[in-house]
C-alpha cells in the first residue's frame, strides 16, 4: 500500500478550532481517568506501601501461587485432616463448638449457590479465607468486620442479620420464639468471632469441632451446636495468622473467575472504545505513514495482550510467567497513550496552541505533585506503617 501525500491528507491540524477544542478535551479527560485508574490499580493489587503492585503481587493476584515459586505443599483438605488427626491424639477434650454448621446455617443462605449474595460464595475454607486477610481498612480482616458491624448497616458491611432477621427459619417464627432465640443466635456469632480471632484454624474448621475460649458463655450455645475437641495450643492460637503458608496466602489472594470475567468484560468493552479513539486521532496527525501505523493501533492491540495474559496467568505451570508479563503490557500501554495523548496534542495547534499546551502540563504536573505530598505520600506512609505494627 502506497503512503498518501501529505498534501493530500486531512490531518488534525485542519480541523476548526471548536473541533480541536473537543478533541484536546477528550484527550486530557482520557489522561487523567488513566491516572486514576493508576490508583485504583493500587489499592486492587498492590501490597500495602507500595504504590503499584510488585511482581509478587501480580502473581499471587492473577495465578493464585507465590512469588519466587516454593514447592506447592500438600492440598488444604488433606493437611487438614492431617492436622486433625494430630490434634485428636492429644487426648485432652474440652467444650466446642461446631463451627463448619454454623457456618453452613448462618452465612450459606446468602453466601451460597442459590444466595442473594453468590458472586461472594461461602461454603468452603478455601472460599471464607479471601475474607481473612488484613488490611487498614479491616484490620482484623473483612469477615471479621461484617460479623461485628452493626444490623443497621445490612449488605456487604454487617453480616450481623444473617443470624437473626436474614435467617433462613426466622420469618416462620413466632415473636416469642424470635425472644428466645435471640440469646443462642447471639451465642453463634460470638462463637464465630471467636473462631475467626484464633485466626480461623481450617482444622477445627473441617472437624466441625472449635475448641471455645474458658470465657464463652456455654450456657447461650445451642446444644445441637456443642462439640469436643483437644484445646487450642496458645502458640498457635497466636501465630497462626502470621505463619500461613504461602502457597495459602497467595490462593487467598487471586482474583476469582466471577471477579475477573466482570473485570475483562467491563476493560474490553469500555477500553477499546478508548483505545480506537485516541488511536484514530494520533492517525490523523501529521507525523510519518510508518509511525502512525504502528503507534496507531499499539495501544488497542496490547491491551487485547494484556487481558489474555490475565486469564494466561490462570494456567498451571506457566501461569505466574503470564502474570510477570503483564508488567510489561501494561507498560506498554501506559507509555503508548502517553505518546498517542502528547504527541496529537502537540500535533493539532501551530506554536501559540503549543505555549499553551505546554502551559498546562506545566500547571498539572504541579497539582500531581501538590496531590504526591498532600495525599499518596501519607496514604503510603500509613500503609508501610500498618505493616510495621502488625508484624509487631
Amino acid at each position: 500500500m502506497n503512503n498518501p501525500s501529505p498534501t493530500s491528507r486531512y490531518t488534525l491540524r485542519d480541523l476548526p478550532l471548536p473541533a480541536k477544542l473537543v478533541v484536546t478535551a477528550f484527550l486530557i479527560s482520557v489522561g487523567l481517568g488513566y491516572l486514576w485508574a493508576m490508583a485504583q490499580i493500587h489499592f486492587k493489587h498492590a501490597s500495602l506501601g507500595n504504590p503499584m503492585p510488585t511482581t509478587e503481587d501480580l502473581v499471587s493476584r492473577f495465578s493464585g501461587v507465590p512469588w519466587p515459586i516454593e514447592p506447592k505443599p500438600i492440598p488444604n483438605e488433606e493437611e487438614a485432616a492431617k492436622q486433625a488427626d494430630r490434634a485428636n491424639a492429644v487426648g485432652v477434650q474440652v467444650p466446642a463448638v461446631k463451627i463448619k454448621t454454623i457456618v453452613d446455617t448462618r452465612c450459606t443462605w446468602c453466601h451460597g449457590p442459590d444466595g442473594e449474595k453468590s458472586e461472594m460464595p461461602l461454603t468452603k475454607y478455601d472460599e471464607i479465607a479471601k475474607y481473612l486477610m488484613k488490611n487498614p481498612e479491616n484490620p482484623k480482616g473483612h469477615l471479621h468486620t461484617v460479623l461485628t458491624g452493626s444490623p443497621k448497616n445490612w449488605n456487604r458491611k454487617s453480616m450481623v442479620k444473617a443470624f437473626k432477621e436474614k435467617s433462613q427459619d426466622w420469618d416462620d417464627m413466632t415473636s416469642d420464639q424470635r425472644t428466645a432465640a435471640g440469646p443462642k443466635r447471639e451465642a453463634e456469632r460470638l462463637a464465630m468471632i471467636a473462631w475467626v480471632e484464633a485466626g480461623a484454624p481450617q482444622a477445627q474448621y473441617e472437624a466441625n469441632a472449635f475448641p471455645l475460649p474458658s470465657e464463652f458463655q456455654l450456657k447461650d450455645l445451642p446444644e445441637a451446636l456443642n462439640a469436643t475437641a483437644p484445646p487450642l495450643a496458645p502458640a498457635t492460637e497466636a501465630a497462626e495468622p502470621k505463619a500461613a503458608d504461602k502457597w495459602k496466602e497467595a490462593k487467598k489472594r487471586q482474583i476469582s473467575v466471577e471477579a475477573l470475567t466482570q473485570s475483562t468484560h467491563a476493560h474490553l468493552l469500555s477500553f477499546s472504545m478508548l483505545w480506537a479513539l485516541t488511536g484514530l486521532a494520533f492517525a490523523f496527525t501529521s507525523y510519518s505513514y510508518r509511525v502512525r501505523c504502528i503507534l496507531s493501533p499499539l495501544v488497542l492491540v496490547v491491551q487485547v495482550v494484556d487481558i489474555a495474559c490475565w486469564w494466561l496467568a490462570r494456567l498451571d505451570g506457566s501461569g505466574p510467567y503470564f502474570a510477570i508479563a503483564i508488567v510489561a503490557t501494561g507498560g506498554i500501554v501506559a507509555l503508548g497513550l502517553g505518546g498517542q495523548i502528547t504527541l496529537s496534542l502537540f500535533n493539532m495547534y501551530e506554536k501559540k496552541g503549543k505555549m499553551i499546551l505546554a502551559m498546562l502540563f506545566l500547571i498539572g504536573a504541579g497539582l500531581f505533585g501538590l496531590t504526591y505530598v498532600k495525599v499518596i505520600a501519607p496514604q503510603l506512609q500509613a500503609e508501610k506503617d500498618f505493616v510495621a505494627q502488625r508484624a509487631k
